[in-house]
C-alpha cells in the first residue's frame, strides 16, 4: 500500500462531521445566518471529493486496485447526482459559489423546528442538473453512494486495509508469512507472543486483539444499514 487506509477513514468522518453540521435543528429562522451554511456546505463538498481521491492515493499500488476503481469512477460519472456534487465542489473552490439558494423553517416528525435548505435553482452557473429534493436529502444520498464504494472496497481489499481481515491464519498463508511476521509489523519483539501453551491461533488472536481498531463502523451503520463490510447491522449495535 502506497499510504495508510487511515487517510480514507479520516475524510469519510470529516464529510460525516459537516454533514451533521447541516442539520440545524431548534434554530430561530430569524436569527438564522446562511453563511453558516455556506461554510458547512463548501467543507462538505471539499471532504466528500477527498475521499475517492484517498482512496487511489492509498490503495492504487495494489493488484487489481486500477481496474477496481476505474469501475467505481464509472458508476460516479452515470450518477447525476454525483456529477452534480463534483461540479458543486469545483465552483466552491474554483469559482467562490455556493449552490445554496434559500430554506424554510418546518417542525419535523417530531415537532422539533429545523431549517430545510434548498438548492440555487436559478442556475447561473449552467449546471446540468440539480437536486429537486432539498439540501440535506441530497447529501446525504450521495454520502451514502460514496459509502457504498468504500464498502465495496472493504470487500475486495479488505484483507489488506483492515486489521480484522488482515491479522488471520488464513491471510497469513495465503502472504506467506509469519506469526514473528505479524508481531514485527505491529511493533513488538519478534516471539513476543510465543508461550508453549498458546497455539499459532492464540498467537495470532492475541496479535489480532492489538491491532490498531476501525473505529467508524458507525458511520456505515448509521447511513448504510450495514458495517464497513456491507453486512445489516442493527442500528443500536455497539461496535
Amino acid at each position: 500500500m502506497s499510504r495508510s487506509f487511515q487517510i480514507v477513514e479520516n475524510k469519510i468522518e470529516e464529510a460525516e462531521f459537516f454533514l451533521e453540521k447541516l442539520q440545524f435543528r431548534n434554530t430561530d429562522f430569524m436569527q438564522f445566518d446562511f453563511k453558516t451554511a455556506y461554510y458547512y456546505l463548501s467543507a462538505f463538498l471539499s471532504a466528500t471529493r477527498s475521499i475517492t481521491f484517498c482512496l487511489h492515493a492509498s490503495l492504487n499500488d495494489l493488484e487489481n486496485f486500477e481496474s477496481w476503481y476505474q469501475e467505481q469512477q464509472k458508476k460516479l460519472k452515470e450518477s447525476d447526482l454525483a456529477q452534480f456534487f463534483l461540479e458543486a465542489r469545483n465552483l466552491s473552490q474554483k469559482v467562490g459559489y455556493y449552490p445554496l439558494g434559500g430554506g424554510r423553517m418546518h417542525p419535523n416528525e417530531n415537532g422539533v423546528l429545523e431549517v430545510e435548505l434548498y438548492f440555487d435553482y436559478q442556475n447561473k452557473e449552467k449546471l446540468k442538473y440539480i437536486p429537486e429534493t432539498d439540501l440535506l436529502t441530497a447529501c446525504n444520498s450521495y454520502f451514502r453512494q460514496l459509502l457504498e464504494i468504500v464498502v465495496d472496497c472493504y470487500r475486495n481489499f479488505g484483507k489488506i486495509i483492515d486489521p480484522e481481515k488482515y491479522y488471520t491464519i488464513e491471510n497469513m498463508t495465503e502472504k506467506g508469512l509469519t506469526v514473528e511476521d505479524f508481531e514485527e509489523e505491529l511493533g513488538f519483539e519478534r516471539g513476543w507472543t510465543e508461550d508453549e501453551e498458546l497455539t499459532i491461533e492464540d498467537r495470532v488472536s492475541l496479535l489480532r486483539a492489538h491491532a490498531p481498531k476501525t473505529g467508524m463502523n458507525w458511520i456505515f451503520i448509521k447511513h448504510l444499514g450495514t458495517d464497513r463490510f456491507g453486512t445489516p447491522v442493527d442500528e443500536d449495535s455497539e461496535e
